[in-house]
């Protein structure tokens, strides 16, 4: 290979890495968390919203039916009106409904036009956590959002057009894989697992970048085709649609192989099949998990039921159902062919990247290789500072690396763990509960990025922090066991592991953090790397 187009690929390798560093940390930092998004859920709601145990036992579970119609009841829910209900299973015990409900109940009741009601009305969305056993109601709205906020961080990072933003994160993500393996092509068996670790900090970063960037490249590679068509494919879809089907957005989802219900009220009530029956007996019938179902205007005569789930057999393949209730059948023009290539393939993308085609076993290595993943930005960004460090170059623009990117990436790790001390310690009472641990969240990720910006040593500003984080998560999980001690004691018991799980594996991590701590601050430096790295 010339040495013009090495130059060329690392170039393009180091300042593409490092403008885009920050963002990308974040995106496979939170997905990695993401892996357990149903399991760190499960741990913040159910020390709070205990399952009825006696109910449990007695192996009934509420009329579903009943459920929804007290909801339609309660909240005024406008005919016609989208109701989704999620059945409880392993992962979240709980009944789950969500709808859109009117802010001023009267003035829906006053008006005559139920379509005009429904588009003029203010709204707003109930998240409703039901007992599946008691049929309590829990919640109306959930405090309890931090798996929902680490999730909204991996695929927009919380900013506005975010979905498109990390969209072209991913896309030069793989231009950043090109350049690597071009970069590492020459010797790419022979240093395929060469660590170098009684070297200088330039040559262990060096190594450590290169070993987890070789090892996890058909992984990146997965993550940056999928992240692109995932978050960009609305950038295909819009020419698509105004070029090709004139700007029919029913058209382009038809041919798509999906479909999505508009139904309108007809305001003549009709009676509903029982939804536990209904779903159990689609399931048979299927051979499929039905998981929940969308209920469109439930009660009335125009009445539509959506059963959503997956099949047991083949590549997770989602399995979906919409009957119509007053001629109770499945019409073809809401039930389009499930061998859709587009369709199919979309889906099969999604639990790709997700890892949900597979067991825990398969999220503990997609998690073990994010994590990885994570490590390598840091290191690359290290080996970028200290190699300008020791050419005296660019000061300005270490200044800002630090800061902006080593800072940053550190400063997430700190403020996740943060937010899950805050997640477990504040009272389920506290006002905009969720936001505001958002909002502490935010903070001290702020703060610790401005901190990077003064930081002259590396090694020590990356050590503190990993102590810090190591330190909340140990709180975690202290004030759990000293203060819900007894709560998380009686869920294990009854059968509710999870809780259990997440606690052990928060401690793990807080051992983790604490070792790699350790062996950053005790890490003895060449005299010759003091003048240069360690004072930088």
């Amino acid at each position: 290979m010339k040495s013009e187009t090495l130059k060329n690929a690392l170039n393009a390798h180091g300042w593409v890495g490092l403008i885009i560093s920050l963002p990308l940390f974040i995106v496979f930092w939170a997905g990695a968390i993401t892996f357990f998004h149903a399991e760190i859920d499960q741990w913040a709601k159910l020390p709070y919203y205990d399952i009825d145990t006696k109910a449990k036992a007695s192996g009934n579970r509420i009329n579903y039916n009943h459920i929804v119609e007290e909801q339609i009841r309660t909240h005024s829910i406008l005919p016609g009106e989208r109701i989704s209900v999620r059945f409880p299973n392993d992962k979240m015990p709980y009944l789950r409904m969500y709808f859109q409900v009117p802010i001023a109940p009267a003035a829906a009741a006053e008006s005559a036009d139920v379509k005009e009601a429904q588009q003029q009305i203010k709204k707003e969305y109930k998240d409703i956590l039901v007992d599946p056993y008691s049929g309590e109601v829990f919640t109306e709205h959930s405090p309890f959002e931090l798996s929902n906020f680490i999730y909204q961080l991996h695929y927009n990072l919380r900013l506005p057009q975010g979905l498109y933003i990390v969209g072209l994160i991913t896309l030069f993500f793989f231009v950043i894989i090109i350049t690597g393996v071009v970069v590492q092509l020459k010797n790419l068996v022979k240093n395929f697992f060469l660590y170098r670790k009684d070297q200088n900090t330039r040559s262990q970063m060096n190594d450590m970048h290169n070993v987890v960037g070789v090892i996890s490249l058909p992984y990146a590679i997965m993550y940056a085709l999928t992240g692109v068509i995932l978050n960009l494919l609305i950038l295909v879809q819009i020419p698509s649609a105004l070029l090709l089907y004139n700007g029919d957005t029913d058209a382009i989802a038809q041919d798509a192989g999906f479909y999505n219900h508009r139904g309108e009220a007809s305001g003549e009530s009709y009676p509903m099949p029982d939804l536990s029956d209904f779903a159990a007996s689609l399931a048979q019938q299927n051979d499929a998990e039905v998981t929940g179902l969308n209920l469109f205007g439930y009660g009335d005569k125009s009445a539509v039921i959506q059963a959503i789930g997956i099949y047991n057999t083949g590549f997770n393949q989602a399995f979906t159902r919409y009957y119509q209730v007053v001629s109770d059948s499945y019409p073809d023009d809401m039930n389009l062919p499930e061998d859709n290539a587009f369709s199919t393939g979309l889906l099969m993308l999604y639990s790709m990247h997700f890892a949900n085609f597979a067991g825990t076993d398969m999220r503990l290595i997609y998690f073990v290789l994010a994590m990885a993943f994570c490590a390598m930005i840091v290191a690359g960004n290290v080996l970028w500072v200290v190699k300008r460090q020791q050419k005296n170059a660019y000061p300005k623009t270490l200044a800002f690396t630090r800061g902006a990117t080593l800072g940053a990436c550190i400063g997430v790790i700190t403020a996740t763990a943060f937010a899950f001390l805050l997640e477990r310690t504040l009272p389920e009472a506290t006002h905009e509960r969720e936001h505001v641990i958002e909002y502490a969240f935010g903070l001290t990720l702020l703060l610790i990025t401005i901190a990077g910006f003064f930081a002259k040593k590396l090694r020590p500003f990356i050590g503190v922090n990993l102590i810090a984080s190591s330190a909340l998560l140990a709180l975690t999980v202290i004030f759990e066991w000293l203060v819900l001690g007894q709560t998380m004691t009686r869920l294990i018991s009854n059968g509710y592991y999870i809780p259990g799980y997440v606690s052990a594996g928060l401690l793990l991590t807080a051992i983790i953090l604490l070792a790699t701590a350790v062996k950053v601050l005790k890490y003895q430096t060449s005299p010759a790397e003091n003048h240069t790295a360690m004072n930088n």
